[in-house]
């Protein structure tokens, strides 16, 4: 985002920039410079380049025009360009006084982004620690991990769902990789990082233990950015998954990404899911399978983006070894996030998914097939701390409900799952 010294840089003092030495521009090359600075508002930055940078081949003196390109550069996040133009405009003896103070002020301004966006190694450790309040541990992790509500030996009625509450803490660290490299991509200039990320998380329960969830994730990929237009992404992740204890199985998963901005308020987000799910128990061996899925999200933001509406489609199909396990899910989406205080924000989202299983249930239900609708309610909010004491912590809650409808009694369930926690990015 372009900062109010940018805009000082193109206000009315720095008409002086048309120096003593350079005549009054002659109207065309008044109409070109006019026609660079109109690219610049419409954010075309090649476009305005390309101008400023003929302009300045025929009329090397025009240090308002130099100027101009340098904030070019600069909002291309081309930090070493950016640099060498405004700094021949503060080492000309011509520039007046107060107008070289303003200058050297936006080369401190691209000394300091420079330096905070261009490092080669960015790590970010964080830390989430709470309380949790499951009504139903019966169900298990998720049905993406493992339900244990329908698997033989844990089949428990209705009347006997056990509720718990459980202790949760996930540390991380995230690496950002820049190698310096950028792209043109239309009007604008990208840039490629690589990011990579470690993950642990674990559930403890206070007295369902036989249910405690440990998950270990390595993640890394590429990710090319363009400011202001797109970004996309690929991810290689990698997780290891403990339940009660024992070792359960091993996902590896490849997610590609993109997400456009449609315009200053609009984004349109695409992903899929490959994953191969290994289960480490010969007991399990039916689970193991490809799990695909592919989404796209809209989201549209309201007020000065402190209101935000999200619609969602996605579908999935999960082909397991044992097609009483494998599946196929169309799912919607809508939610709302809502900025509700300083430094606070709530969200609201309903996912509605319906799951076609593949093969019929041993008996004694065979020869059905489970057909099933999942409707899940999720309420939450965030408030970032500002005080001395709390300072970047951020407080969050949420609660999800889930109703699972299914024709095969022993796999409905209702559930709610509330958390509290803190956490924080060092």
């Amino acid at each position: 985002m372009e900062s109010k010294l940018l805009r000082r840089l193109s206000a009315a003092p720095l008409l002086a920039l048309l120096l003593v030495s350079s005549p009054l521009l002659a109207d065309q090359l008044q109409d070109d410079f006019d026609a660079a600075l109109q690219a610049i508002d419409q954010n075309q930055l090649r476009t305005a380049r390309e101008r400023l940078t003929t302009l300045l081949a025929t009329n090397p003196s025009l240090s308002r025009a130099r100027l101009e390109l340098a904030r070019v550069y600069y909002l291309s996040q081309d930090y070493p360009q950016a640099r060498a133009e405004a700094q021949r405009v503060a080492d000309d003896p011509n520039t007046p006084p107060a107008v070289r103070a303003t200058v050297l002020a936006f080369l401190a301004q691209i000394d300091a982004d420079q330096k905070q966006n261009m490092a080669r190694h960015h790590w970010t450790p964080s830390i989430y620690a709470g309380l949790m309040f499951d009504s139903n541990v019966n169900v298990g992790p998720s049905r993406d991990i493992i339900d244990i509500n329908g698997t033989p030996g844990f089949v428990l009625p209705e009347s006997q769902e056990k509720d718990d509450y459980a202790m949760v803490i996930s540390p991380g660290i995230a690496h950002t990789y820049n190698p310096g490299r950028r792209f043109e991509a239309g009007e604008q200039q990208g840039f490629f990082v690589w990011q990579s990320q470690a993950n642990g998380y674990y559930r403890a329960y206070a007295d369902e233990d036989d249910y405690n969830l440990g998950i270990l994730t390595l993640r890394t990929g590429p990710a090319w950015i363009v400011p202001g237009r797109w970004r996309a992404g690929i991810g290689l992740q990698g997780d290891q998954i403990f339940l009660g204890g024992d070792n359960l199985a091993w996902f590896t998963t490849l997610n590609p990404n993109i997400t456009w901005e449609l315009g200053n308020d609009t984004e349109l987000s695409l992903d899929g899911i490959a994953t191969d799910r290994r289960y480490h128990d010969n007991d399990e061996d039916g689970r193991d399978g490809l799990y695909l899925s592919a989404n796209a999200i809209l989201t549209h933001y309201f007020r000065n983006r402190t209101i935000g509406l999200q619609g969602g489609i996605g579908y999935a199909d999960f082909d397991a070894d044992d097609d009483r396990f494998g599946y196929k899910a169309p799912d919607l989406m809508l939610g709302v996030i809502v900025d509700a205080w300083q430094g606070g924000s709530v969200y609201a989202r309903l996912n509605y998914r319906n799951y076609d299983f593949d093969g019929p249930e041993p008996a004694p239900f065979a020869p059905t097939t489970r057909d099933e609708d999942e409707v899940r309610v999720s309420l939450g909010f965030q408030h970032e701390f500002r005080s001395d004491a709390l300072q970047n912590w951020v407080l969050l809650g949420s609660w999800v409900h889930t109703d699972n409808d299914s024709n095969v009694g022993i796999y409905e369930y209702d559930r709610d799952v509330v958390n509290l926690g803190m956490a924080r990015n060092f």
